[in-house]
Order: C-alpha cells, then sequence, then structure tokens
C-alpha cells in the first residue's frame, strides 16, 4: 500500500505544503553551515596550540643558542630554561 504524499505528485511537493520542501531545504543548509563552522572553529584551535608550542621551542633554542655563544652563564641558563618550561 502506498501512501498518498509520496511520489513526484504527492501532496507534499505539490498543493499547500510547498513550505516543508523549503523549510527542509533550509534545514538541511542550516545543520552543514553550523559543521562546517565547527569544522573550522577546532582547526583554528588546534593550529594555535600548534603555533603556541612552536615559539616556545623556538624560545628554547635561542637560550640554547646564547649559552652556546657564551652570552649567558650556567646559572643564568638554568633560570630562564625553568622559567620556560
Amino acid at each position: 500500500m502506498m501512501h498518498y504524499w509520496y511520489g513526484p505528485g504527492g501532496s507534499f511537493t505539490m498543493g499547500n505544503f510547498w513550505w516543508m520542501n523549503l523549510l527542509s531545504l533550509l534545514v538541511n543548509i542550516l545543520f552543514w553551515a553550523v559543521v562546517i563552522y565547527i569544522g573550522i572553529r577546532l582547526f583554528k584551535h588546534f593550529k594555535k596550540i600548534d603555533d603556541v608550542k612552536g615559539k616556545e621551542d623556538g624560545a628554547m633554542a635561542i637560550l640554547r643558542e646564547r649559552y652556546a655563544k657564551g652570552e649567558i652563564d650556567a646559572e643564568e641558563f638554568k633560570q630562564k630554561k625553568a622559567d620556560l618550561e
């Protein structure tokens, strides 16, 4: 048995129920917009975390370089290393 609203000539696609198709389309677009928005926010969040880790590694590299060049002594190196960690 087939329901009267199925098919291309059903009452949901014709007549007084045209707005249900429009509503369905809008809900679908809204859903995917939210999914894409959340995906972009997560991507930016994890990229920001990676950038912070990269900067910390860069600061430690500069500190080691200054120690290797003799610009700072061992005590100052240890203190600044503890501050960075």
